[in-house]
């Protein structure tokens, strides 16, 4: 059947056309890894990402310790009484820790790509109260003979200004933390001998910078933090979503509020000591991320995912119109049609990097439909029918970028959209005899 044969010959070239489409999904996700490693050398020119350890009280403990040893390798003699000196490091978490910061933001460019930069300035305050270090067997006695303020970080290179005071009296900050799961940080000595019991009040004045993200460990009984920044466009992630928060075309604020009872904390800091590594408490975290509100990249995947769609139904508009009105369409013609289609999505990624995608879109768009309008047009033998299937195919450009613009209803404009095709399809060729167009003409007597 000649019809059946067209319809294979159309199928066959879609399937041909997937490979420059294939090959072109490879290149944006080359294109991704670039900007990526750009990011990442940014980031190591200036600071990564910052996850803030809410602070710490850092306090050594030394106990004189009685135990009862044999002297000598004889076994036969009697154990005697030797005393030993232990130092026991402990880390406190906080009564309550509230922060107050402002966020910043500029935009640093190298080439085509960029990163996002941020300065917090934050004023943290802690209250902490020492616990009483608990007795081991044979202990003579004990005292509290250091206490330090501790402040884990992500990268120290972001700190631009840091002061810190106790109880009133500034502390002078070193950098380091003596954590060994904090490797990044600073430390402040606090002065005169802490007894059990005490209220140790704390206040941090911090101005650090990072890249991309920002993060905060609330290990605190309480931990409040509020933060006002400059960029429209927050992500808030992690452990728990601000319990108020405001998004605004000039910037946004939030609030998080998070008790031990909650996160639990407090509880998995008891569980890891100052030597071990604790990764339990990393899933406590709360973060602000500063998305890129257009990312040229990840718009262009998602436009290639329909690239499948979009051959489809412009190779189904021609070729209804070859049923409908008798032209004939070479499949030759069919393949360079689907070539500019595909072709667009090439002229999308290389403008997007130059002028943004909205205008990139625009463009490619606006070209495509103007070179395939003026070649059907020659093709299907009249201005107007190439002229309806360029309407036709703006519609699907205006419908893609609008898909592409609301991600959430993206399930259900597609739908609608298909159901329209496949309702005008029907409508259409509902008086058409199939059964006799796909016949062979009768021979010529």
């Amino acid at each position: 059947m000649r019809l059946g044969r067209k319809l294979l010959a159309i199928g066959g070239l879609i399937l041909l056309l997937l490979i420059p489409l294939a090959l072109l999904d490879g290149l944006v996700d080359e294109r991704q890894q670039r900007a990526a490693e750009v990011v990442a050398d940014i980031a190591q020119a200036s600071a990564n990402a910052q996850r803030i350890t809410a602070p710490l009280l850092r306090l050594e403990v030394e106990r004189v310790v009685r135990r009862m040893e044999r002297v000598g390798s004889d076994e036969r003699a009697p154990s005697q009484p030797v005393d030993y000196t232990e130092v026991e490091t402990l880390l406190v978490a906080a009564d309550a820790v509230d922060v107050n910061a402002t966020l910043g933001t500029e935009t640093r460019q190298r080439g085509l790509f960029d990163a996002r930069i941020f300065q917090q300035k934050a004023e943290i305050s802690a209250r902490f109260r020492v616990p009483m270090p608990r007795e081991v067997p044979g202990q003579l006695s004990m005292r509290l003979r250091d206490a330090r303020w501790v402040l884990g970080l992500g990268d120290n290179r972001g700190i631009t200004a840091l002061t810190v005071k106790a109880n009133g009296r500034a502390l002078q900050p070193e950098p380091g933390t003596g954590v060994a799961w904090l490797p990044e940080g600073v430390q402040a000595a606090i002065p005169g001998v802490a007894t059990p019991g005490a209220v140790i009040e704390t206040a941090a004045a911090l101005n650090l910078t990072g890249t991309s993200q920002l993060a905060w460990l609330p290990v605190a009984e309480d931990f409040r933090w509020r933060l006002a920044g400059d960029w429209p466009h927050p992500r808030f992630a992690g452990f728990a979503l601000p319990v108020q928060r405001e998004v605004r075309a000039d910037g946004f604020s939030a609030e998080w509020r998070l008790s031990s009872l909650a996160s639990q904390a407090p509880q998995r800091l008891a569980a890891c000591g100052p030597e071990s590594h604790c990764p339990g408490l990393d899933a406590t975290a709360v973060s602000l991320e500063l998305l890129d509100p257009v990312d040229r990249y990840l718009m262009t995947d998602r436009a290639i995912k329909y690239a499948l769609l979009f051959l489809g139904l412009v190779f189904g508009a021609v070729f209804l119109l070859e049923v409908l009105r008798g032209a004939s369409v070479h499949p030759l013609h069919y393949l360079l049609v689907g070539l500019a289609l595909a072709l667009f999505f090439l002229l999308l990624l290389a403008l997007a990097e130059h002028l943004g995608f909205g205008l990139a879109y625009a463009l490619a768009a606006g070209a495509c439909i103007a070179l395939i309008g003026y070649y059907l047009s020659g093709v299907l033998g009249g201005a107007k029918r190439g002229l309806g299937l360029a309407v036709l195919l703006g519609a699907l450009y205006g419908a893609l970028y609008g898909l592409l613009q609301s991600e959430d209803h993206a399930l259900l404009l597609g739908a609608v959209l298909l159901f329209g095709v496949l309702a005008a399809t029907m409508v259409l060729t509902r008086r058409i005899d199939w059964a006799q167009l796909g016949s062979a003409p009768p021979p010529v007597p």
